[in-house]
């Protein structure tokens, strides 16, 4: 493992159920994720690309194989450790924005931080809230802002403690195009600018297209990678998917 390699999947395997009744979700993907790197997984749906995030960032353990994020193995580190990790090293970015009603658009952000103890560091914390234009925006609560404006305040939440990876599960899903391109040139921007390991799940071919390389899983396996993409590239790859499905 190379110095810049933040996290790494090896051959992550994922089972619910036993007997008969076992499903295999992940079949032993690996890969690895490196500093100012943005990837985005893709796959059919039921490929097993929202359970390989999961289990590369500790939030389902793998019934196979291991993940380390930051040179550190997830499997060797209690409840109690695992989730200071996911706290301190991973940002979160889900679809459903994950933001907690009572508290303001500030309070949501730093949260973080206000469970780890720690204050923000003033610099970054500008930074941050400069990059995803929310300065007037502050002292609104969820319930107050736009669904582009509520994932805006996610991804300064997850940027705030400056993670080694942010994870980003459907992250434009819920909203218009307008704002996902918004959050997409968001975490592009972490990636090229900060030097953040950005890894994206998704469904969608034009936001694969922001990223520097698209992992296709297809029945819980790795199966193809792509350096470069573009979104009609990415979407003649999941077209031959739905070809090799329908054999």
């Amino acid at each position: 493992m190379d110095q810049r390699t933040v996290a790494v999947a090896d051959q992550l395997g994922k089972v619910y159920g036993t007997g008969q009744a076992a499903v295999t979700a992940l079949g032993g993907v690996s890969a690895q994720f490196r500093r100012g790197e943005f990837t985005a997984v893709m796959g059919p749906s039921g490929s097993g690309k929202s359970t390989f995030m999961h289990c590369l960032a500790g939030l389902d353990t793998p019934t196979s194989g291991r993940a380390w994020i930051g040179g550190v193995d997830l499997s060797s580190l209690t409840e109690a450790k695992l989730t200071r990790l996911r706290r301190e090293k991973i940002g979160f970015v889900f679809q459903s924005f994950n933001l907690l009603p009572t508290l303001t658009a500030w309070e949501n952000i730093v949260l973080p931080l206000s469970l780890a103890g720690k204050r923000p560091d003033q610099a970054w914390t500008k930074q941050v809230i400069d990059a995803v234009g929310l300065a007037d925006r502050l002292s609104h609560r969820p319930a107050e802002l736009s669904g582009g404006q509520q994932q805006r305040v996610a991804c300064a939440r997850a940027l705030i403690s400056r993670p080694e990876i942010i994870v980003a599960d459907e992250p434009t899903g819920n909203l218009d195009s307008r704002s996902g391109a918004q959050i997409l040139g968001l975490l592009q921007m972490c990636a090229r600018q900060w030097g953040q390991t950005v890894v994206m799940v998704t469904h969608d071919p034009i936001a694969a297209g922001y990223a520097d390389r698209v992992l296709f899983l297809a029945d819980g396996r790795l199966v193809d990678e792509m350096a470069q993409p573009t979104a009609d590239r990415v979407l003649d790859r999941m077209r031959r998917f739905d070809a090799q499905a329908v054999r």
